[in-house]
């Protein structure tokens, strides 16, 4: 079985592009998403004519010609990106929720569109509660690993979506000491014949951030360590991006770059079993060539 894993598209439609790409060409049985997939930047744009600027935290990329052409044009090269709009009424925590489970429906549509199984967890930087990421994703045919299992053959597939606190005060983080008890409703599911996602990483494992601290979870580690299951994805850090062994565990940081427009993910074979790395990035001409709003270049890619 050929698995193809993948985290952190933050909204960017543009990946789905690449997934449905690297799924036809890799021949791949099942897709799975390790957190984060719905947008987190908003924009302010400002301009007139044909010529715009904006204002986000959140860089972006090829901005000049991102930010030319008419209104319309613009709005949908930034939606495409992972991009929302402050609505006049202005951006409350209320309005930022019901946002990002809008754009989380229309990436599970594009998905939708797979011919394959499609697994997601959700990730820190969604901020859906799990009831309405769970019915989001069943409207869609999508499996939710929100701390579940599902059969993958004959092998199983596990999620737990809970990380160490952040700096960012975002959802599903926790006190080590609570992620440890939470991690302990999934623990009896994971053994030598589990596909283990999580959305953060061990501790020590592909867990480096820019300033050099490790970010990981101990019982994270521990629950690899013990279980041993044949493979650990997760995303969460994506400067740390890469492959890794906990013993016979095969690790894999799979995190995307979305405000570099850069696709990553590994290929999971289970015949091996082995992983090889995807990576490609998003041309401005190929971007351009499916920025139209309705997505169907992407559908019918």
């Amino acid at each position: 079985m050929k698995i193809f894993v993948t985290s952190d598209i933050h909204g960017n439609k543009a990946l789905i592009y690449l997934i449905r790409r690297t799924i036809e060409r890799e021949n791949v049985d099942v897709l799975i998403v390790a957190g984060d997939v719905a947008p987190k930047a908003f924009y302010r744009l400002f301009g007139t004519g044909l010529r715009y600027n904006f204002y986000s935290p959140f860089p972006l990329r090829n901005k000049k010609a991102v930010l030319s052409g008419a209104a319309q044009e613009v709005e949908a090269r930034l939606d495409l990106l992972g991009y929302v709009e402050t609505p006049a009424s202005g951006l409350n925590p209320t309005v930022f929720i019901s946002k990002q489970k809008e754009k989380l429906a229309e990436i599970c549509e594009l998905l939708r569109g797979l011919d394959v199984p499609v697994y997601m967890l959700i990730g820190n930087d969604d901020h859906i509660v799990d009831e309405d990421w769970d019915g989001i994703l069943d409207n869609y045919g999508i499996f939710s690993l929100n701390s579940r299992t599902h059969m993958l053959g004959d092998l199983k597939v596990t999620g737990f979506q809970y990380v160490p606190p952040t700096p960012w005060n975002t959802s599903n983080e926790l006190p080590e000491s609570e992620l440890s008890q939470k991690l302990d409703n999934i623990r009896g599911q994971v053994d030598t014949n589990t596909v283990l996602v999580t959305h953060g990483p061990p501790m020590g494992i592909l867990d480096v951030v820019t300033s050099g601290l490790h970010v990981g979870s101990e019982s994270v580690l521990r629950l690899v360590k013990d279980k041993q299951p044949v493979f650990h994805v997760f995303g969460h850090i994506h400067e740390a991006s890469g492959n890794a062994r906990i013993g016979s565990t095969i690790c894999c940081n799979a995190s995307c770059m979305w405000t570099d427009w850069l696709f990553r993910g590994y290929l999971l074979d289970t015949e091996g079993p082995s992983i090889r790395k995807i990576e490609q990035e998003i041309s401005l001409e190929v971007m351009s060539s499916f920025a139209g709003g309705d997505m169907d270049c992407v559908r019918g890619a």
